[in-house]
């Protein structure tokens, strides 16, 4: 990960993540999916609003079953996001067997990141507490809920993870709302605030045009003579 300019990340919350993925789309062209947002899975159990934006942080953990391996002391996780000084927002993905059958996160976890400088948490599996979490303040999105784990171990940091279809890394500026979560490429970072305030003006131009209800407007909208 480059120097990222955190001006642009806190100008990327004035946008919705569906503006910016069509900002991106309009300077990059399509990527696959998997590399651009979220899929249905995800969904946000603290409100709608307001959009968080921060860069990535990950972890992948098992919450119901011992792992295979030696798992990572949990002081080392939390000292890691502790040491950050910038807007984060920690990825934290079930490697168990089965997935989703124990929870990854839950309300005094919340109450911590919010201390130590998470905007949001994403749990790519399940979390439990969600009346609490939403008392933390913090924001957080899940694939679902669960009222319980087993031994619940961190089994490594800074990996690559998947959340719901999206692969993300260590570093990855992420623009997450309730419809899900768009990441946005480091190149981009320099066009994207501008080409959103296109995408935003060309779309209020559109829907103030069809607000009036005269079918035969389509036909202007059509050859582009329209105001």
């Amino acid at each position: 990960m480059g120097k990222i300019d955190i001006s642009i990340l806190n100008d990327l919350t004035a946008f919705d993540s569906a503006t910016v993925q069509n900002a991106a789309i309009r300077i990059r062209g399509y990527v696959p999916e998997n590399q651009d947002y979220s899929g249905t899975n995800l969904r946000r159990y603290t409100g709608e609003a307001p959009t968080i934006v921060g860069i990535a942080t990950t972890m992948k953990a098992t919450a119901l079953n011992e792992p295979n391996s030696e798992p990572v002391p949990w002081n080392d996780y939390y000292e890691k996001i502790s040491s950050l000084d910038y807007p984060f927002i920690s990825l934290i993905e079930d490697n168990d067997s089965p997935r989703n059958r124990g929870a990854l996160f839950g309300d005094n976890m919340a109450f911590m990141h919010s201390c130590l400088g998470a905007v949001g948490v994403v749990a790519c599996g399940a979390i439990r507490d969600v009346p609490g979490i939403q008392r933390s303040g913090l924001s957080v999105w899940a694939e679902g809920r669960v009222p319980g784990h087993g031994p619940f171990n961190a089994i490594s940091l800074g990996e690559k993870v998947e959340v719901s279809g999206l692969n993300v890394s260590e570093g990855d500026v992420l623009v997450a709302d309730a419809d899900g979560i768009t990441r946005v490429p480091e190149e981009i970072l320099g066009d994207i605030i501008k080409v959103c305030e296109e995408v935003r003006k060309d779309e209020a131009q559109t829907q103030k045009f069809f607000s009036v209800k005269d079918k035969s407007r389509y036909a202007s909208w059509i050859s582009k003579d329209y105001t």
